[in-house]
C-alpha cells in the first residue's frame, strides 16, 4: 500500500519546494532514497527510522510547505 504513496508524496514534494529543520531534511532525504532502492520495502524502512506511514506522510507535507526545505530535499534525493 505505501508503495502506491511513495512515488506520488516525492513529486509532490519536489513540485511544492520546502526547507524545515536541516536534520528533518536529511533524515527524510536518506529515507526516501531507501525506499527509492527497495520500495517493496518501505514499511520496513520507515519502522527502522521509527515511523509510521502517517509520520512520513506528514513530514512530506511538512517539507513539501516551505520552499526551502523542498529545494534542499530535491537537491538531496537527485544526488
Amino acid at each position: 500500500m505505501i508503495r502506491a504513496f511513495v512515488p506520488v508524496l516525492l513529486a509532490l514534494t519536489v513540485a511544492c519546494g520546502g526547507a524545515a529543520s536541516g536534520g528533518k531534511v536529511e533524515q527524510a532525504i536518506a529515507i526516501a532514497k531507501e525506499i527509492r532502492a527497495k520500495p517493496d520495502e518501505a514499511e520496513k524502512i520507515l519502522g527502522e527510522h521509527k515511523l509510521t506511514i502517517e509520520q512520513w506522510e506528514d513530514l512530506m507535507y511538512e517539507i513539501a510547505g516551505d520552499p526551502a526545505m523542498a529545494g534542499q530535499f530535491e537537491a538531496g534525493v537527485q544526488k
